[in-house]
C-alpha cells in the first residue's frame, strides 16, 4: 500500500509538472464556435436601416447585420467602420471619405460608393418618406450634396460648416444591387425587410414563426466568414422574441437564453446572484426642466439656485437605482468630451439653499412654505406615470425641497397625454424628463433658443445669448482646443443660469451568462451599440504556444 501510494504521488507530481509546463508555455486565446442566444422584447418588422427607428428589436438586429461608414467604439467615441479614412476641408464644408476595399455584402458582392449613394438618395426621397423612411434621416440629408470620386471615394458638400457631420455617417448602408429595383410602393413589403442582406458581422440564416399567433418567435444569424474586420468567433446567434420584459427575464432565468437587457431594478435584483451583469454607461440624463415663462417663482434666479443646492442626488441614486445610475450635475460628466469638473452644478448643501432664499426675501410662512411679495414658493412638477422610478424620484424631490420651504405638487400623465398636452404646448411649471445625447456631444438641439418650441427639445425654454453663441460656434469649429473652450462656456452658462436641476444618468444593464467572454464595451450612445466589436466576443477557447 505504501508503494502504491508513493507511485500515485510520483505520478500526480509528474502530471502536475506537465500541466504547469504546458500552461507556462501556452496562452488562452478565443476559438471559433459556440452559440449565443438573447431575449428581445417586441417583434421585428423591418430589418432595414431606413425603416428600423420605431422598434428596438429592429434596431438591434440591424446593428448585427448592417454596417455604416462610421460607428462608435467601446467608449462611445466615433471611429471609422466601412470608411478607411477621411479628409475635412478647412471651412468644414467638405468631407471626403475613402472606403475600405475589402467590404463585401453577405451575398459576396463588393460594397462600393454606389451603395452609399443609393442609400442616401433613398433616404432623401420624399416618396420613400411616405412609406416609412425615418423623417429625421430625410431632414438630416435634405441639403447635403455628394459626388462620386471613384468606386471607393465619395465627397460630401455642406451648405454650412458642420463639425458634427460625421456622426450622420453611422447610418447603415443598403445594397443597391438588391434594393435598386424596388420602388417606394414595395419598399415596406419586400421580403428583404425580413430576410436582409447586409455587410455586418452576422448574416441572416433563418426565422421561425409561431403559426398559432402569426408572430416571429426567433431569428437565427450566422457568422459572416468574410467580415472585413475578421470572422466572428461566435458562429451562431439566436434571437428569441417575447411580449414583455418580464417574459424575457424569465427566459434567462430558466436557461432558454444566455443574455437579456433589463430596465428595472427589480429585474436586476432578481438576476444578481445567477448572472454576470455588465453595467454600461449611457450619456443620456434626466433633469427637472424649469419653465420660467409659466411659473413666477421659478423665474427668480435665487429660487432655481436654491433648488439645485437642496437636491440630494446621491440619495436619489442610491435609494432608487443603487448601482444602475450615475449622479449628474451637468449634461457633461466623466467620459463626455469637454467635461470640466469645476463647472458642474452645485452639490447638496441644505444650509446654502436656505441662505440663498432668505437673502432673496423668501420668508417661511405659517404652513412652512416660503412667500415673497404674496408669491407662494409653489409649483407643479409633471412626470410620466409609465415609469415607477420617476414617481419615486419626484416624491423624493418633494420631500427634499420641502426642507427649504418649497411646495412641490406632482402631476402624473400617461405617455400620450404627456406628449400632446404637456410637452408640445410647453404647458408645465417644471418637467422631469430626459435629454438624449452622445459622449461626443452637440447640445445645440437640446439647449439653443431656437429649439424652445415643439418639435424642439429645449424643455427649459432656455434662450441665453452667450449659450446660443457657444453652441453655434462649436459646430463651425475644427480646432480641438477652441472646441474645449466652447464646451467650457456651455457648462458655465448652465451652471450660472440653472435652467434645470440635473439629476442622474441611467445605466444599461446587460445580463449575460459567464461563458460569454471578451465583452469590451464600457459606454454606449444607444442600447444597440452594446454590440460594438461583437466579432471579438467568444465562447470557445484554446491554448496556443506563446
Amino acid at each position: 500500500m505504501i508503494i502504491i501510494l508513493l507511485i500515485l504521488v510520483i505520478a500526480g507530481s509528474f502530471l502536475w509538472w506537465i500541466i504547469s509546463i504546458y500552461q507556462f508555455m501556452t496562452v488562452v486565446q478565443p476559438a471559433k464556435g459556440g452559440q449565443y442566444m438573447e431575449a428581445y422584447v417586441g417583434q421585428p418588422r423591418y430589418l432595414n436601416p431606413l425603416l428600423s427607428y420605431s422598434s428596438a428589436a429592429d434596431r438591434d438586429l440591424v446593428k448585427l447585420i448592417f454596417s455604416g461608414l462610421f460607428d462608435y467604439d467601446e467608449n462611445g467615441m466615433l471611429r471609422e467602420d466601412i470608411a478607411e479614412r477621411f479628409e475635412v476641408s478647412d471651412d468644414i464644408k467638405e468631407y471626403t471619405i475613402f472606403l475600405r476595399k475589402d467590404v463585401k455584402w453577405h451575398d459576396g458582392e463588393n460594397l462600393t460608393v454606389d451603395d452609399v449613394i443609393y442609400t442616401l438618395d433613398t433616404a432623401k426621397n420624399i416618396a420613400y418618406g411616405a412609406v416609412g423612411v425615418n423623417n429625421d434621416i430625410r431632414l438630416a440629408w435634405h441639403d447635403v450634396k455628394y459626388e462620386k470620386i471613384d468606386d471607393y471615394t465619395i465627397k460630401f458638400i455642406l451648405n454650412e460648416p458642420n463639425s458634427d457631420f460625421l456622426h450622420e455617417l453611422t447610418l447603415g448602408i443598403l445594397p443597391k444591387h438588391i434594393w435598386g429595383e424596388i420602388g417606394p410602393e414595395q419598399f415596406q413589403l419586400t421580403e428583404y425587410n425580413q430576410k436582409p442582406i447586409g455587410s455586418g458581422p452576422y448574416k441572416f440564416s433563418d426565422l421561425n414563426m409561431n403559426e398559432k399567433e402569426n408572430l416571429i418567435s426567433s431569428y437565427t444569424l450566422r457568422a459572416n466568414e468574410k467580415y472585413y474586420k475578421g470572422e466572428p468567433f461566435i458562429t451562431k446567434i439566436v434571437i428569441n422574441f417575447y411580449p414583455t420584459r418580464a417574459d424575457a427575464v424569465n427566459a434567462y432565468k430558466n436557461g432558454t437564453v444566455s443574455a437579456v437587457i433589463v430596465d428595472k431594478r427589480e429585474y436586476i435584483d432578481a438576476l444578481d446572484k445567477i448572472a454576470d451583469i455588465k453595467s454600461i454607461e449611457l450619456p443620456h440624463y434626466f433633469a427637472v426642466f424649469f419653465n420660467q415663462t409659466k411659473s413666477v417663482p421659478l423665474a427668480f434666479d435665487g429660487v432655481r439656485k436654491a433648488l439645485a443646492y437642496a437636491t440630494d442626488r446621491n440619495k436619489i441614486v442610491s435609494e432608487v437605482f443603487e448601482q444602475n445610475a450615475n449622479v449628474r450635475l451637468s449634461p457633461f460628466a466623466q467620459g463626455v468630451v469637454g467635461f470640466d469638473d469645476t463647472l458642474q452644478q452645485s452639490s447638496f448643501n441644505l444650509d446654502e439653499a436656505k441662505k440663498i432664499l432668505e437673502e432673496n426675501g423668501w420668508k417661511i410662512g405659517e404652513d412652512g412654505i416660503r412667500v415673497k411679495n404674496d408669491t407662494r414658493l409653489s409649483f407643479v412638477l409633471h412626470i410620466s406615470a409609465n415609469h415607477r422610478e420617476l414617481t419615486q424620484v419626484a416624491h423624493m424631490l418633494e420631500q427634499q425641497w420641502k426642507e427649504i420651504g418649497v411646495e412641490l405638487k406632482i402631476q402624473e400623465h400617461e405617455k400620450s397625454d404627456m406628449e400632446a398636452n404637456v410637452l408640445r404646448p410647453r404647458d408645465y411649471d417644471a418637467l422631469l424628463y430626459a435629454h438624449q445625447m452622445r459622449f461626443e456631444p452637440n447640445l445645440l438641439p437640446l439647449w439653443h433658443g431656437d429649439e424652445k418650441e415643439d418639435p424642439g427639445i429645449n424643455y427649459a425654454l432656455f434662450d441665453d445669448e452667450k449659450m446660443n453663441t457657444a453652441l453655434e460656434e462649436l459646430v463651425k469649429q475644427k480646432d480641438s482646443d477652441k472646441r474645449q473652450e466652447l464646451y467650457k462656456e456651455q457648462q458655465k452658462r448652465l451652471k450660472d443660469e440653472v435652467p434645470a436641476v440635473f439629476l442622474f444618468a441611467p445605466k444599461l444593464s446587460f445580463i449575460h451568462s459567464d461563458d460569454i467572454k471578451n465583452i469590451r464595451v464600457n459606454r454606449v450612445n444607444t442600447s444597440y451599440d452594446r454590440y460594438v466589436d461583437i466579432h471579438l466576443w467568444n465562447i470557445k477557447e484554446k491554448r496556443v504556444k506563446k
